[in-house]
Formats: structure tokens, C-alpha cells, sequence
């Protein structure tokens, strides 16, 4: 009887430290017991649960991964608070990561502190010196833009444009990492981009129950969402892998082609240095984060502006009026066009605004002890700000449920310029791919538009333009006839 209460006592003292919160921590579901708050989450659409949150708890929602403590950030004002604040500017550690390289700290986007700085000031300092985001990388994208047009016009039936597009969009991003193009019949370019959509699709911006208990991985079948994801990485790793090697195999120190040469001088120059963070698994995840998060976001904003557009003809009608009268037919819209194509940019904003490919940040880290909305954040504590709440606050926009371009044009035609529009986040933290992302998207869509009147397949089930959950927010699966205007 007496071992009985001991053991009751001990099962109801471990419940009790289990569940505890930290004084000043802010308010959220219940934590239970190694498994935390994760009863109360749920995969699809995590943006809206965080958001509904907020309702309950207010803008900053205290709750636990499994027994990773975590802040759920909502609305402008805590949104903005938190990615200005310098101590919430860390990574938490991603179990896919240390799988991968037996570490979490390599490449540019799960790295912190001084290395992040360093890494951060020579991948942004390089890819703008290759034409990044700039007018000499344009050539590339409306090239790519050009073939596309023809690889639609040259067909009868209905579009994936989602797959098209991924295969535009590794072809733009590959130009400034390897200086090659593939052609879009290319086997191992569609696998590839086949791949990249399973693994964003796979993920999970809370890192799933796998990520707190990473032993449950020994016990999924192989199609589970985790192992889908992990397999996926592996195949991207080994694509780049054999072209970082084949540039090894093939570099010229003063006849540098692309960011790999560069990267690859780099660590040369820096082998006698112990302490040098310039090395070979460094270039592989550099090479990994620029390369995925790039393609994945062009051709999803993209997908995302079709559907939509197609779902609003009018909108579309307007744009390709717009097109008609300030480019023409003769060539395609080019970056210069931007400012005089005021409505179909305001068409862009409201496809960043409602559908924007990461409606919640890649995972920050609390670096240390700090204030956040006047609750305590413990070091070490993940923290999502969840940018899906600012863009879609009714007080705010009124209608935020609506596909409403208008809502960027100022009364006197002129395009509005809104604070409140972060689909890249802001801050130290904010996406590096957003001059290249905001480009490719333009140039894309109204190339699309400035050729073909899309309808949808009507043998397809109607899309759910909420869109599929994953790393990031992906389109769902729909299917398009193109009918070219000339």
C-alpha cells in the first residue's frame, strides 16, 4: 500500500512539472505532459487555428511542442514587435538538419549569431553581384517566361501550370547557383521539381510530433509525412551534391560562372583558417536553402495569382487590358513596365496579401530572456509570428476575406504603398529572396496573361483556394485551358 502511494504520488508530482507553466509566460492551451499543447493543434491550415487562438488568449499564445516551450505571435503590433526584436532573432533547432549533417548550424536560414551574420553578408553580397533580383538577371526570367508561353500554346490539352511553373522557376533560380538551364522536357528537372513540391508539402512549420519525439521516425511506414519529407531532402541533397562536385571538378579560379565557383574560391581560401565557417557541408545547405525556398515560393505565388484571377475574369480582363494599352503585343512586359502597370501590381500585392506562400515565419528562437507584449519568453522558446493574422485583420482591411485588388490603388490611381503587406516578413530576418521572388512573380504572371484567357478545366473537382498546408502555403491542384488572346 505504501509503495502504491509513493508511486501515485510520484505519477501526480510528474503531472504537475509536466504541465507547469513559467511565471510570466503568455496564455494558450493547456500542456500536458511530454506531449504539451499538441492535442490542441492541427495540421491543415495551422494559420487559422494560430489565429483563432488569438481570439481566445490574445496576440501572443503561449503553448509547448511536445515539451519545447513555443509563442504563437498574432496582429500587427505583436507581429511587429517581435521580428524588430534583436533577441528573437535565433533558430531552434531542426531535427531534419541534424539528421542530415549531425548538426542544426549550416547554410543561411537555420543559423544564428555570428555565423548567420557572415554567411548572410556573403550569400546577399554575391547573388546581388550575379544580377540577383536585379535587371541583369531579367533576361533569364523572360526567357524562361518566353518558353513557357510557347510550351502552353503548343498544347491542346488542360495545364498543371503548378508543375510548369516550378520547372520556370528552378530554371531562374539555377541560372545564379550552377549557370546552367535545363530544358523543360528535362526527365530529371520535372522529377526534381516533382520532389521539391512533395517535400514542401510534407513538412511542418510546428515540426510535428516527430520533432519531439524523433525515435517515432523508426516506427512510420515509409509514405508517412516525415520520412516523405526526409527521403525528399536527401534526393535534393544528392542533385546538389553532384553539381557542387562537378564544379569542383571543373573550376577555373579567375573564370568564375556562377555562386558555387564563388563559394568554392571561398573555402580554398579559407583551408588554413580552423575557425572558418566557409566549408564544404556550409556551401551544400547554402546551396539547399536558397535553391528550395526560391523555387517553391515563385511558382506558388504564381499558381495562387492564375487560380485566382481565373476565378475573378474580371480582374483578369482588367489586367489584360491594362497589358494591351501599356505593353502591347510585340514583347513581353519587362521590370521598366512596373510602374505604369498599376492595377495588375495592385493583382500581385492581393495575391501576397491573401494567399502568400509563408503565412507564418520560418521558427525564430527566443536567443535569451525577453518581453514580448509584456509577457516573458524564456530563452530558448520557438516563436511563429503568424503574418496570415495581419494580413487578414477585419478591423484593419474590412473585408479580408475578399479578392479585392482595389484596396492597393489610392484615389488618384496611383498604387498604395501598405506598411501592413509583409508576405516576406521584415526585419534582420526577413526573406532574402524577396527582390528575386517579387520579380520572377511580375514578370511570370503577366507574360501568362498578356497571352492566354484561362478557364478551368471543368473535368477537375473545383479547387479549394484556401490552399495546402506544408512549410510553406502551396496551391491546390487544379487544371487550366489556356486560350491564347493573339
Amino acid at each position: 500500500m505504501f509503495l502504491f502511494l509513493c508511486v501515485a504520488l510520484l505519477l501526480l508530482l510528474l503531472v504537475f512539472l509536466g504541465s507547469r507553466k513559467p511565471r510570466g509566460y503568455p496564455p494558450g492551451p493547456p500542456r500536458w505532459p511530454l506531449v504539451g499543447s499538441l492535442p490542441y493543434l492541427e495540421r491543415h491550415l495551422p494559420h487559422k487555428l494560430f489565429s483563432r487562438f488569438s481570439s481566445t488568449y490574445g496576440p501572443v499564445v503561449g503553448l509547448y511542442f511536445g515539451t519545447q516551450p513555443a509563442a504563437i505571435v498574432n496582429g500587427w503590433e505583436a507581429v511587429k514587435e517581435s521580428i524588430y526584436n534583436e533577441d528573437l532573432n535565433g533558430r531552434p533547432e531542426l531535427l531534419l538538419l541534424t539528421l542530415m549533417y549531425n548538426t542544426t548550424r549550416r547554410g543561411v536560414m537555420f543559423t544564428e549569431k555570428e555565423h548567420w551574420r557572415e554567411q548572410r553578408r556573403f550569400v546577399l553580397h554575391h547573388f546581388r553581384n550575379l544580377g540577383f533580383g536585379k535587371r541583369s538577371h531579367e533576361a533569364v526570367v523572360l526567357e524562361e517566361a518566353s518558353e513557357l508561353v510557347e510550351d502552353i500554346r503548343g498544347a491542346e490539352e488542360s495545364h498543371n501550370l503548378q508543375v510548369m511553373l516550378g520547372v520556370s522557376s528552378v530554371n531562374i533560380m539555377w541560372a545564379l547557383m550552377g549557370g546552367t538551364r535545363f530544358g523543360h522536357k528535362d526527365k530529371e528537372l520535372q522529377e526534381l521539381v516533382s520532389t521539391l513540391n512533395k517535400m514542401f508539402r510534407a513538412g511542418d512549420v510546428t515540426g510535428g510530433l516527430v520533432s519531439s519525439f524523433p525515435a517515432l521516425r523508426y516506427l512510420m511506414s515509409e509514405d508517412s509525412e516525415f520520412n516523405t519529407l526526409f527521403a525528399a531532402a536527401l534526393r535534393i541533397r544528392q542533385f546538389l551534391e553532384n553539381a557542387i562536385e562537378e564544379h569542383k571538378n571543373t573550376i577555373e579560379a579567375d573564370n568564375v560562372r556562377d555562386f558555387i565557383d564563388i563559394y568554392i574560391n571561398e573555402i580554398n581560401k579559407n583551408k588554413s583558417n580552423p575557425d572558418t565557417t566557409f566549408i564544404d557541408d556550409q556551401l551544400l545547405q547554402v546551396c539547399t536553402d536558397m535553391f528550395t525556398a526560391g523555387v517553391e515560393t515563385g511558382s506558388s505565388t504564381v499558381s495562387f495569382a492564375i487560380l485566382l484571377t481565373t476565378l475573378y475574369p474580371l480582374v483578369a480582363a482588367k489586367i489584360q487590358q491594362e497589358l494591351d494599352e501599356v505593353v502591347g503585343h510585340e514583347r513581353l512586359p519587362c521590370s521598366d513596365d512596373r510602374s505604369k502597370l498599376v492595377y495588375t501590381e495592385a493583382v500581385m500585392n492581393e495575391v501576397f496579401r491573401l494567399r502568400g506562400a509563408a503565412p507564418i515565419t520560418v521558427p525564430h528562437k527566443a536567443l535569451k530572456d525577453t518581453i514580448l507584449q509584456g509577457h516573458r519568453i524564456p530563452a530558448g522558446t520557438t516563436v511563429l509570428n503568424n503574418l496570415y493574422s495581419v494580413h487578414m485583420d477585419p478591423d484593419y482591411w474590412v473585408d479580408p476575406e475578399i479578392f479585392r485588388p482595389e484596396r492597393f490603388i489610392n484615389p488618384d490611381g496611383t498604387l498604395r504603398k501598405e506598411e501592413r503587406l509583409i508576405p516576406f516578413s521584415k526585419g534582420r530576418r526577413a526573406c532574402l529572396g524577396e527582390s528575386l521572388a517579387r520579380m520572377s512573380s511580375f514578370l511570370l504572371f503577366t507574360a501568362l496573361l498578356q497571352h492566354f484567357t484561362f478557364t478551368l478545366d471543368p473535368k477537375t473537382p473545383i479547387p479549394d483556394t484556401e490552399g495546402k498546408s506544408g512549410f510553406t502555403l502551396g496551391p491546390p491542384e487544379f487544371r487550366v485551358f489556356a486560350k491564347p488572346r493573339f
